[in-house]
């Protein structure tokens, strides 16, 4: 800097009517952000004014940003011990590689097959990808008045059925008894075909076992995956929280640029809780909801506070929070239909 001249963070900066106009659509909370960071490029660059240009350039190198933040750092934790074989209803296939990458929701990208604006729909994800169900079922009370004979064969019938499937879907147990008013039973099936899915369904509900089952809730997502014969695999952690996630009108409203500032903010949530880990599932299309949230942890005071954090994040201002989580404990069908009487 010259001597005697003008510090360059001094420099006074033009806004033109456009820029203007621009930065007015930005949410209040970051509006500051978005105006500093503008006015540092137009000073570096020796322009002394930010018109509309400028932010289209600011949003191009958030972009950027991101991508590479994403590259080197995603958003899922995977920090719970990697899960076993446990038992026959839960084993996948020995030849089944690991899944490369989980799907994102929006503050969560994914690591790799990353959309870039202008690729064709084939081009931003693989070909392959992992549906998942999660189905929420509420035994009859009128199950437990049944002759110990009837409760004994509906039981193994129903296991049966699941664990013929073992071979083409994953399957994860997880009990709410006393723990959710609205269900006793929540099953994670994940595989490659909705068909098998569906069929297997159909199977379990036609069994003695079955007819007393009442679907409460069921959630349906997919993951894109590298290998097509991958078959992502949950954790075997001991409790589980599952919440449909719904964006709001205003969120997809929002300037990209913008968008990318409050997804980056989001990212930085799961490196504090390494205790969690977080998956989420694309489901627009398939279900409801733009996404599910799925967190598991061995601790349920960790899943809490990931809640909370979560909620405090400026993204929860744009997911409609009439869609409630359930939280569930992880145990074998063995277990669960033994605590369902019989």
């Amino acid at each position: 800097m010259p001597e005697g001249g003008t510090p360059e963070s001094e420099k006074s900066v033009v806004w033109t009517e456009d820029a203007q106009a621009l930065l007015k659509k930005v949410p209040f909370f970051i509006r500051k952000n978005v105006e500093k960071e503008a006015e540092d490029y137009a000073r570096q660059n020796a322009s002394g004014k930010v018109d509309a240009g400028v932010i289209a350039r600011i949003k191009s190198l958030k972009t950027d940003r991101s991508e590479e933040t994403t590259a080197e750092a995603p958003f899922v934790e995977e920090a719970v011990s990697a899960p076993d074989s446990g038992s026959p209803e839960n084993r996948i296939p020995p030849s089944s590689p690991e899944p490369h990458a989980e799907e994102a929701m929006p503050g969560i990208r994914p690591a790799s097959g990353k959309s870039v604006e202008g690729d064709s729909v084939a081009a931003s994800f693989p070909l392959s990808r992992d549906f998942s169900s999660f189905s929420l079922f509420r035994l009859d009370s009128a199950w437990r008045k049944l002759h110990p004979t009837e409760i004994g064969h509906g039981k193994r019938e129903f296991h049966e059925i699941v664990k013929s499937y073992s071979n083409q879907i994953s399957v994860y147990s997880y009990c709410l008894v006393g723990l959710h008013g609205t269900g006793d039973l929540l099953l994670w099936r994940t595989g490659t075909s909705l068909e098998v899915l569906q069929e297997m369904t159909g199977k379990m509900l036609s069994t003695f076992f079955g007819r007393y089952l009442l679907t409460e809730k069921n959630y349906m997502g997919y993951l894109t995956q590298q290998n097509s014969r991958s078959i992502f695999t949950p954790t075997k952690s001991r409790f589980i929280h599952v919440k449909p996630v719904v964006m709001t009108r205003d969120w997809h409203q929002l300037a990209p640029f913008i968008r990318d500032v409050i997804e980056r903010e989001a990212r930085e949530i799961a490196p504090r809780y390494p205790g969690v880990r977080l998956t989420t599932m694309a489901s627009y299309g398939l279900d409801e909801s733009d996404y599910v949230m799925v967190l598991e942890s061995d601790s349920p005071e960790l899943l809490v506070q990931f809640n909370n954090a979560f909620q405090g994040a400026q993204i929860y201002r744009y997911i409609d929070d009439s869609q409630r989580g359930i939280t569930a404990i992880s145990r074998s069908m063995s277990d669960i239909l033994d605590l369902l009487g019989g």
